[in-house]
């Protein structure tokens, strides 16, 4: 809870902050922008150490599919990274370039989850 409380007070000042830099320094807007973005990612990564932990805890317990767990933890930071660096990218101004993170994201995901679909069409395969 105080985690949020944070995020949303760094991102309430962030926001006070580059309304004023845009009205006297414009130029400087981008960089006002990243320092904000990258801070708000500080206390999220920040507030992620109790979700490790517990995660941690639900992988030691796991008896059947402990192989898929990487590939889901891999899925969500690729999707995750890419989403915030493509969305930083539109903030700057530069849509295309964050659309193209996107689909890289996207093709990273593919190629994450490959052996899930390998194992699937194997269990397809014996079930046949």
């Amino acid at each position: 809870m105080v985690v949020v409380l944070k995020i949303c007070a760094t991102g309430i000042l962030g926001l006070i902050f580059i309304s004023i830099i845009k009205a006297y320094k414009p130029e400087f807007t981008v960089e006002a922008v990243l320092c904000t973005s990258l801070l708000l990612l500080w206390f999220a990564l920040d507030g992620l150490q109790y979700a490790f932990t517990y995660m941690e805890n639900l992988y030691g317990r796991l008896t059947v599919g402990k192989e898929y767990f990487p590939v889901i933890l891999k899925v969500l930071v690729i999707a995750y990274a890419t989403e915030f660096t493509s969305a930083l990218c539109e903030d700057a101004g530069e849509k295309s370039i964050g659309t193209k993170v996107e689909l890289a994201g996207k093709v990273a995901i593919f190629f994450a989850a490959i052996p899930v679909f390998t194992s699937l069409l194997n269990l397809l395969d014996s079930l046949i």
